[in-house]
């Protein structure tokens, strides 16, 4: 603001402003202000940073969750699939035995195990990425 402002505003001539200014008092002052509110920001910065790592910890929490879920539906769909072709190993007739693994839905099954295989490896790679920006963060919570 310029001096005739901050007169204005607080009810003095501009003439007292510019007197105050020339005091050392008036940057002491000036510069505890500037001080005060970089300390300010910093802790809000801190408290963002803190926030934000409390976030991809919730966020991490939940992957692992859903990557313990898709793990046992994979491995259910494995277990199905495996049972049906050793049954079907055992027969004697290959077109009966493919009607049969078809019919129970082995292939299904497989392809089930499979999607849920390459959604665990993305979740793990997110959860990599998770580490890595949590211990950024960690990092930065030291070095305050």
């Amino acid at each position: 603001m310029s001096n005739r402002e901050i007169a204005r505003q607080i009810g003095v001539s501009e003439t007292t402003i510019r007197y105050w200014k020339k005091h050392p008092i008036w940057e002491e002052e000036r510069q505890k202000l500037i001080n005060e509110r970089a300390q300010i920001m910093e802790l809000n910065k801190a408290e963002q940073r803190r926030e934000y790592k409390k976030n991809l910890e919730k966020q991490r929490q939940h992957l692992e969750i859903l990557m313990e879920q898709i793990y046992a539906n994979s491995m259910r769909a494995i277990n199905i699939s495996n049972k049906v072709y050793a049954n079907c190993l055992l027969m004697d007739d290959a077109i009966e035995a493919c009607s049969i693994a078809i019919k129970a839905g082995a292939h299904t099954q497989a392809k089930v195990a499979i999607q849920g295989a390459l959604a665990y490896i993305d979740i793990l790679n997110h959860l990599h990425q998770f580490n890595i920006l949590i211990d950024y963060f960690e990092g930065l919570e030291e070095g305050d």
